[in-house]
């Protein structure tokens, strides 16, 4: 079973675990985002905070060294973030562990499976808080563990009455077993120091990236020796201990020392040329397997990478800015309604556990803006200042620290078009492209986890965010929220994602260095254009757009620079000639020796056209929903059959009102959608033409032409082929109801004139009756007969008539 553990087929395993009534699909789906509701089980939120302040966390990493502490616990259940993955974890592991405390090998053979399922979804996942938290709840089952801590430790917040399944004291009934499970242990800890290390890479920390490494080296060195202490019965199992350690070992050792060699090459010069040699050599290593023998070889083509750019001159940023922009929209009010409710009320809102600093009524805009719309529209809005916002790692230090800004301004923008955007700004001085690279990277949702808080007074209670991106969406949740009524009549909604980001970038004095570690009092050589920066090495930061994930140090390194720009971005020229390097999610402005308000103007246009994205988003969404109405409609069209039913040409009826109620939504939907994107392609939103052509080209070089006609096509989509298809079933169901309507009125006005012409045949028949008496004398008897015929005549022409009637 270890041997196909060891090949990545854990199937063996979870059929033996299986067999002894342990809940394997439960264990498996802890660890991954995707594998259970978010409503699942909601965490608990503890009376004086969120649970995993600093109180609840241990000292340092585990087994005490360095100070590597857990991301803020988000008790608000969402899709990445399930509520409380560490209660389930615990409660599940103590369930299994309950079940082979006497099976010999069981609890050795449970851990391995556990760590397993948390080593491979780390390899697709880069929400690190998840995996820690399983981690630490099946150490925690482990009293005695160093790296243990008492569930109410670890969670203050569980609830009073909630209890630990296992006894206190427990441990595997078996010696051997106790060793075992004692090594698999020491492998967790070391599999959460390697996520530790690719945590910090993420977040542009080498400095708590080589000892987190260097840690996991040592654990699994600790795991080693528990597991040459077996008996001879375990040889399987230590043989698997020892192989895991083994990779572990090498494939850490070998990341601390191209960590250590990067930074000291990026801080004073060093060479590369042994720690590429030792690279090599851990690629050759048997006791990695392929998976890590590729991370290793992506360490080495950085370095490598590095080495043959020393010799280049360097880009300096000598004074610039970084904004990060995060668009949204407000679906369920109009956004000129948006923009004068945020005027007036915003003052006293809370937004995200904090208050404004102040409201402004307009955007702060230059006369650009001032546009020649026939209909008075234009780019117009309201500002809320927010406290300042530190972004700090895992145990309160800056992101890096001493290498980039962790102090960046706070505003949502919201506008009278509906783009709305979060905004984050950063004011640069002399950084260098490693600490601009990690810079940019800090507004991805996969970048690593850390402390993000505002900066208020000692006294004010302020939230936490893991990442950037986590603050940016909850300020928009709860800036609709605030918008929504208190009795829940129309709720408001945001339009929001961790991935829908945009990052700014300006330069304004830049020079070229001998090297990256070139101190501010090194003589350099100022640059001045956008031709000389390009040339220069490290320039390629600018070049690129913000990756989704980072599998090497110092990867900038290696980014493709095409003639001198990336082919993943297109230049757009000002009237001086200098670019606008745009790329999926940047806009690099290279503005050298421009007046400070040129530069504020060209940022403005800049960030319109990417928070129009944001936009799109809520229109995506609306349309979302008319799909799903049209949806819903289609199905009670269908299941209210043929219309024979009793009261079924009502149903159809209602359906049909509801039909032309979604088709005038819809209609206006599109007016607004068109009337909108007119304008932002219009030059009358600008009152400059040179200034409309550079939005236009902003615009066509972010994707704008593609998203509008994506638009337009899923617009058509949901009004000719969902919309359409309903009409024409309700109207085709109609008309037939109208029709078996009309058959039924026809046959009793048939009826009824049948019964009428009985009625005159009796009366005839009557007749003759009269004249029989009259002209033959019949009296008494014969009379009476002659009555009872006329009656049973007449009723038997009523009958056939009425008969023949209703079958017609």
């Amino acid at each position: 079973m270890t041997d196909s553990l060891w090949d990545g087929e854990p199937q063996p395993l979870r059929d033996w675990l299986a067999g002894r009534e342990v809940d394997v699909d439960g264990l498996k789906s802890l660890p991954n985002w995707n594998a259970e509701s978010p409503d699942g089980e909601p965490a608990e939120e503890p009376e004086d905070g969120p649970e995993d302040g600093p109180e609840g966390e241990p000292e340092g990493e585990p087994g005490g060294e360095g100070a590597a502490r857990r991301p803020p616990d988000d008790p608000r259940s969402t899709l990445r973030r399930p509520g409380d993955r560490w209660r389930k974890a615990y409660e599940r592991t103590s369930a299994a562990l309950g079940k082979l405390g006497d099976e010999p090998y069981g609890v050795p053979l449970l851990l391995s499976y556990l760590l397993h399922e948390v080593a491979e979804a780390w390899e697709s996942s880069y929400h690190f808080g998840l995996l820690w938290d399983v981690l630490d709840a099946v150490r925690d089952c482990f009293p005695d563990h160093p790296t243990a801590l008492a569930p109410r430790a670890r969670r203050p917040g569980l609830p009073a009455d909630w209890r630990p399944t296992l006894p206190a004291g427990w441990a595997p009934g078996l010696p051997a077993d106790r060793t075992a499970a004692g090594a698999v242990l020491h492998l967790m800890d070391s599999l959460d120091a390697m996520i530790r290390a690719e945590n910090a890479m993420v977040s542009g920390l080498p400095q708590v990236q080589a000892p987190a490494a260097e840690a996991a080296a040592r654990h699994a060195g600790r795991a080693a020796e528990l597991a040459d202490g077996l008996p001879a019965e375990y040889g399987w199992l230590r043989g698997y201990v020892l192989r895991v350690a083994g990779r572990n070992d090498v494939y850490c050792t070998a990341a601390a020392r191209a960590v250590r060699a990067a930074e000291a090459f990026l801080g004073t010069g060093a060479g590369l040329d042994g720690a590429i040699r030792e690279l090599a050599e851990a690629e050759g290593d048997p006791r990695i397997d392929l998976r890590y023998r590729s991370e290793v070889r992506a360490h080495r083509f950085s370095l490598t990478a590095l080495r043959e750019s020393a010799r280049r001159e360097w880009l300096r940023l000598d004074q610039g800015s970084v904004v990060f922009l995060y668009p949204f929209a407000l679906r369920g009010i109009r956004p000129g309604q948006v923009a004068d409710r945020v005027a007036r009320e915003a003052g006293g809102w809370t937004l995200a556990g904090t208050g404004a600093v102040r409201v402004e009524e307009n955007l702060e805009l230059d006369d650009v803006w001032d546009g020649a719309d026939s209909l008075g529209r234009g780019y117009e809005g309201a500002c809320v200042h927010l406290p300042d916002v530190l972004v700090q790692g895992l145990d309160g230090t800056a992101v890096p620290e001493g290498v980039e800004p962790t102090r960046l301004s706070a505003e949502i923008r919201i506008s009278r078009l509906g783009n709305h955007y979060i905004r984050f700004e950063a004011e640069c001085e002399d950084l260098s492209p490693a600490g601009l690279h990690a810079l940019m990277f800090r507004a991805a949702p996969e970048h690593g986890a850390g402390r993000v808080v505002f900066e208020e007074e000692p006294e004010a209670s302020s939230e936490q965010w893991p990442r950037l991106s986590d603050l940016a969406v909850q300020l928009a949740l709860d800036t609709a929220a605030r918008l929504s009524p208190d009795d829940g009549s129309a709720e408001v909604r945001s339009a929001a994602r961790p991935g829908m980001f945009h990052v700014v970038v300006t330069v304004e004095r830049a020079s070229a260095t001998a090297g990256p570690w070139a101190p501010p009092s090194t003589v350099r050589r100022e640059l001045t254009g956008a031709g000389e920066v390009m040339s220069t090495a490290g320039a390629q930061v600018l070049a690129n757009p913000v990756p989704n994930a980072l599998g090497a140090v110092a990867e900038w390194s290696r980014y493709a620079v095409d003639g001198p720009y990336s082919s993943l971005s297109s230049a757009v020229a000002d009237i001086t000639g200098n670019p606008a390097l745009c790329t999926c999610n940047t806009t690099v402005l290279v503005r050298l020796g421009t007046a400070d308000f040129v530069v504020q103007g060209d940022k403005a246009v800049a960030e319109f056209a990417a928070s129009v994205e944001g936009l799109f988003a809520g229109w995506f969404d609306e349309l979302a929903d008319h799909y799903r109405r049209v949806e819903r409609l289609r199905e009670e069209v269908v299941g209210a059959g043929d219309g024979r039913s009793p009261g079924s040409a009502d149903v159809l009826q209602e359906l049909s009102r509801r039909m032309d109620e979604e088709k005038i939504l819809l209609d206006e939907f599109t007016v607004q959608v068109r009337s909108t994107l007119s304008l932002i392609r219009s030059p009358s939103l600008l009152s400059s033409p040179v200034i409309a052509r550079f939005l236009a080209l902003l615009l066509r070089s972010s994707g704008y032409p593609e998203r509008v006609e994506e638009l337009m096509n899923r617009i058509q989509e949901v009004a000719h082929e969902q919309l359409d298809v309903v009409v024409d079933k309700i109207t085709a169901q109609r008309r037939a109801q109208e029709d078996r309507d009309e058959a039924r009125q026809e046959r009793r006005r048939r009826a009824r004139m049948d019964t009428m012409l009985a009625v005159v045949a009796a009366i005839g028949v009557s007749g003759l009756g009269q004249i029989a008496q009259s002209g033959y004398g019949v009296e008494g008897l014969w009379s009476l007969l002659i009555i009872a015929v006329v009656v049973a005549v007449s009723a038997l022409f009523g009958w056939g008539f009425r008969r023949t009637g209703g079958e017609a």
